[in-house]
Order: structure tokens, then sequence, then C-alpha cells
């Protein structure tokens, strides 16, 4: 018996020509490794992130659109203290010239403290308007939030100082430091209010165009300061 096989055709031994197993280990290419394709996933994520983030032109319409809603806030804050200030300065100029009846003293000191907490930092609308109200930062948004911070200093400084002065002198009726006190927070008033309206007719010049008008209103004056 012979070892040759006569019906087969000797090829000669080739490694490259033989199928690759299914089981077989192959080596991927370097870019695309899985750590490779993690690394560009994230380098894409942040990219895109980036250019979302970054600072678009803001057009002259967005941008008074933009400081109108911020007005709009600031007067909504700002409405409840100026209601509480007024009517805390008209029930003082009843009671120095002798116009309050019994009945209406006996409800004063109620009123009064409520038009306290309606200009301090308990009430909520004050609240929101130091901590939520966020004005953007352009030429006139700069204006605006000068603004705020004046529409702020009305309301918890020189408001509340006078609403605090009229509450002792209801209780000690002619002290005259007192008075003297809140005949300065009187003016402070009035100065605080044009400092205001002035950023606006600012913001207004920046902008080439009229804003929705800051309700900050003019105080009466007081008798006998």
């Amino acid at each position: 018996m012979t070892d040759d096989l006569p019906d087969f055709e000797k090829v000669p031994f080739d490694p490259a020509s033989m199928p690759t197993s299914s089981l077989g280990l192959t080596k991927a290419v370097w870019y695309r490794r899985p750590w490779v394709l993690a690394a560009l996933s994230l380098i894409l994520i942040i990219a895109i992130s980036v250019v979302i983030d970054l600072p678009r032109p803001t057009t002259k319409a967005q941008d008074v659109s933009s400081q109108n809603a911020s007005i709009k806030e600031i007067n909504t804050d700002l409405a409840p203290c100026a209601f509480a200030v007024k009517e805390t300065f008209y029930i003082y100029n009843l009671d120095v010239t002798g116009k309050l009846t019994s009945s209406n003293r006996a409800e004063v000191p109620t009123l009064l403290t409520g038009d306290e907490t309606a200009c301090s930092f308990a009430s909520q609308p004050v609240f929101d308007l130091t901590n939520n109200l966020q004005v953007d930062d352009t030429a006139s948004g700069k204006h605006i939030d000068r603004m705020k911070s004046a529409v702020q200093d009305w309301m918890t400084n020189f408001a509340l100082a006078s609403i605090k002065d009229i509450q002792y002198l209801f209780d000690h009726p002619g002290d005259a430091t007192t008075i003297r006190h809140l005949a300065k927070q009187e003016i402070q008033l009035a100065a605080e209010r044009a400092l205001a309206l002035n950023d606006e007719a600012k913001a207004q010049q920046v902008l080439g165009h009229k804003l929705y008008a800051l309700k900050i209103p003019t105080m009466p004056h007081l008798s006998g300061t």
C-alpha cells in the first residue's frame, strides 16, 4: 500500500489561503477600539455643549423684550410695598390732622403691621425681587439692573423705615427725633425714585426704544415734617 493519493492534486501549503475560524481572535483597528470610540463620543458631547452654551448676539428686539419682562416683574414685586407705604402715609396724615375716627384708630395697628411686612424681606414679592429676578446683562440691562437695586432700596430701606417711624409716632405722637428721621426718609424716597427712573431713561436711550413704565409712586407730603 502506498502513501501517495493519486486522486488529489498536490498543492503547496499556504496559511494565508486557509479559512478563518469563527472562533479565531481578530485585532480591532486602533480607531475602532472601544476606549477610542468612548473617548471620541465624550469629546463630541463636550464640543456640542460648548457650542450650545456660547453667547449669541442679542438683537434689539430681543433686548427690548427681555428688559420689558424684567420691568414687568419689578412692577409686580413693587406693587404690594408701594400700596403699603402710601396707605401708611395716608393714615399718618389723617392722624396728625385729627381726622381719624375712634373706630378707625382701633384698626390702625393691624394695618401698619401689614404694611411693614409688605416692605420687608418677610414679604414674598420682596424676596423674589432680591433673589429670583435676573436681568439680562446687556448694555441696557445694566441700567435696568441698577434700577432694580434702587427699587429694592426704596422698598426695604426708606419705605420700611418710614412705616416703622409712623408706627412709633402713632403710639408716641409728636416725638421730635422720630419726626426728623421720618422727614429724612421722605426725602430719600423721592431721591431713590428719581434714581430708578433715571436708570430706566438711560436704558431707553441705549435701546432707542420706549420701555414699560416703572410704577414707583410719588409719595404725598407728610404733615408736620
